[in-house]
């Protein structure tokens, strides 16, 4: 049977939303940030199956089933798992290869890097705040007006001017030099010279919060470039991380909608502003990629890109992107300022949070700009709007909503409507096909699992498995009663071995089907988020510990009122009732801290 490397499946997720599989065999409907349709494995009439993006998985309130967008396929087309990792592999356009030693050494690099990252982002942030060096840095950033508030929600840094610091630090971390030449940090000449030196140092993070590269701002006024990013990596890639997409996320949840803006500093003047669901693309223009990201938690994407010709050509070629991806689009123009970040400085937080959220229509925009360029009192002015619309007409797939721009062009340009259509399905090649108007469908709501402590205990640990190593020193499979908790312990300590971390995998190495189930379930709810899992971990670490004093107060109680006492001479028994007396006073010590808990 073949086997797939963890990267690969990672791959496969990145490029793949569990929603756009599963949307391909049942009509899903979004109702905030998850999706909701007619459960494909039982038969219903109203939704109960609903699909999460951002944690990778489905799950069915009616009949229970869930699992990965891997598991999914594996139902719905009766394959095994290495090959519905195939069938996915195809639809994202990876070339699948057998696991290899190299491949998992390749993994083994990449996990070494990430952890490097996580170390460097921290270090950085420490000597940006307290480090007599980096007081340039926090001058340039007083002078920004960046908040401290700001600092710490983007964990800015500083890296030291010393060519030699960074290469003396990471090996004495015990870093090798070859993860440290591959790391993106150093120079591709001069293996120990690294990349970032006197600047201010901006962590770029993973939707999940995982810092995988930098943006550095020079402060010495000596670098040929003002702004450097880490280049790509075997964890990084520009193409599919935002920067500022992580720290905004709760927000773009809440509110559905997301800021785009050019550069780092605008993102945080935005934050700054109140406005704290802004990102933006890293170095390169937005991509397709990093809009199925967006997609994946909101459905409207607002543009403030800069004022001058490459940032009206970046807009125009993302409201393409989002257009296509049917993401509602908008334009924000910024009166009296370049960017966000020079009407923060010059005109302040307020003036800021009021501007930007002045938006027009991506459509509109792009009408307005393409008048600017031609003269529609003349015919062929009139024939270069069209052509500078178009391709967002191309990229729209409601016919209704195309219909509605036609519309818009045509008292714009005053031009009949048909006539504008007929020249547009001309050129096109096509006529028009009309759509099944969609039914909206309504999600009953989510109740809570009910289970006991050590499960609960066992499910935070399967949704945030760096738990586990800390909890497996104070309870031993051995100590739980609940044989579903019991089979979930196993599974863990089978995971840590192993070193599975990808969640696909670990589902996989569960064999009953509902334990598999109630596992997704947990994953697809908050009631398992981190923010919970300090608590209910105590509570069964405490109750474990209960369980075990009374069983051992319960062992001598029986020995006591045994016959054996008769065997056993004064010291013995004396010995037996002491230790009764200290177990009851460690119940009882150990009920009152449960009770003061509570």
């Amino acid at each position: 049977m073949a086997k797939y490397s963890e990267a690969v499946i990672e791959d496969i997720k990145n490029r793949l939303p569990v929603s756009e599989v599963v949307s391909q065999y049942v009509k899903l409907t979004r109702k905030g940030d998850r999706h909701w349709g007619l459960c494909p494995f039982h038969h219903e009439k109203t939704p109960s199956f609903t699909v999460l993006d951002s944690g990778g998985f489905y799950k069915c309130f009616g009949c229970g089933k869930g699992g990965s967008i891997f598991d999914f396929v594996m139902e719905m087309e009766h394959v095994s798992f290495p090959e519905a990792v195939e069938i996915l592999a195809k639809k994202a356009g990876i070339e699948l290869k057998e696991e290899s030693e190299g491949e998992k050494r390749q993994y083994s690099k990449q996990k070494a890097i990430g952890e490097l990252y996580d170390r460097l982002y921290k270090t950085y942030h420490t000597i940006l705040l307290a480090h007599p060096q980096a007081q340039a840095a926090r001058d340039y950033l007083a002078k920004r007006k960046v908040s401290a508030d700001t600092i710490e929600k983007f964990q800015l840094g500083y890296s030291p001017d010393d060519p030699k610091w960074l290469y003396g630090f990471l090996r004495k971390n015990n870093y090798s030099d070859e993860v440290l030449k591959e790391s993106g940090l150093f120079s591709r000449n001069y293996e120990t010279l690294p990349l970032f030196r006197n600047r201010i140092m901006f962590p770029i993070r993973t939707w999940q919060g995982n810092c995988v590269a930098f943006g550095g701002r020079d402060l010495s006024g000596e670098s040929r470039a003002k702004y450097i990013n880490t280049p790509d990596t075997a964890i990084y890639s520009k193409r599919n991380v935002l920067f500022g997409f992580y720290e905004s996320l709760s927000t773009i949840k809440e509110k559905k909608e997301i800021t785009l803006c050019e550069g780092n500093f605008d993102v945080i003047s935005l934050h700054q502003a109140g406005l704290t669901y802004a990102a933006a693309p890293l170095g390169t223009a937005f991509t397709e990629e990093q809009a199925k990201l967006i997609k994946r938690y909101c459905d409207r994407v607002n543009l403030l890109f800069d004022s001058d010709s490459a940032g009206q050509n970046a807009t125009a070629k993302a409201l393409l992107i989002c257009q296509k991806l049917d993401l509602s689009n908008f334009v924000v123009k910024l009166e009296g300022a370049k960017d966000a970040s020079q009407m923060l400085e010059e005109q302040g937080e307020q003036t800021l949070a009021k501007s930007a959220v002045n938006a027009v229509t991506g459509f509109s925009y792009l009408v307005s700009s393409a008048l600017k360029m031609y003269d529609i009192r003349q015919p062929k002015g009139k024939s270069s709007v069209f052509k500078e619309v178009r391709p967002y007409l191309d990229a729209t797939s409601s016919d209704i909503e195309r219909q509605g721009y036609i519309k818009y062009l045509s008292d714009v340009l005053r031009i009949p409507e048909e006539k504008i259509l007929s020249d547009y399905m001309k050129q096109r090649g096509t006529e028009p096909e009309p759509k099944e108007e969609e039914k909206a469908t309504i999600g009953i709501a989510y109740n809570p699992l009910k289970a006991s402590t050590e499960l609960n205990a066992m499910l935070i640990l399967m949704k945030n498995r760096d738990l586990f190593e800390r909890f497996r020193t104070k309870v031993k499979v051995s100590d739980m009663v609940d044989p579903l908790a019991r089979k979930l312990y196993t599974v863990l300590e089978d995971a840590s071995r192993q070193d599975v971390r990808t969640p696909e995998i670990l589902l996989q190495m569960i064999e009953q089907q509902e334990l598999k189930d109630l596992t997704v379930t947990a994953f697809a709810s908050p009631m398992y988020d981190r923010s919970n899992a300090e608590k209910v971990l105590e509570d069964a670490v405490l109750q474990i510990r209960l369980r075990r004093l009374e069983e051992k107060r319960n062992r001598v109680l029986r020995l006591l009122s045994s016959g054996e006492m008769e065997n056993m001479d004064a010291s013995e028994v004396g010995q037996y009732l002491s230790m009764k007396a200290s177990l009851d006073k460690d119940i009882e010590e150990l009920k009152e801290e449960m009770e003061h808990r509570e």
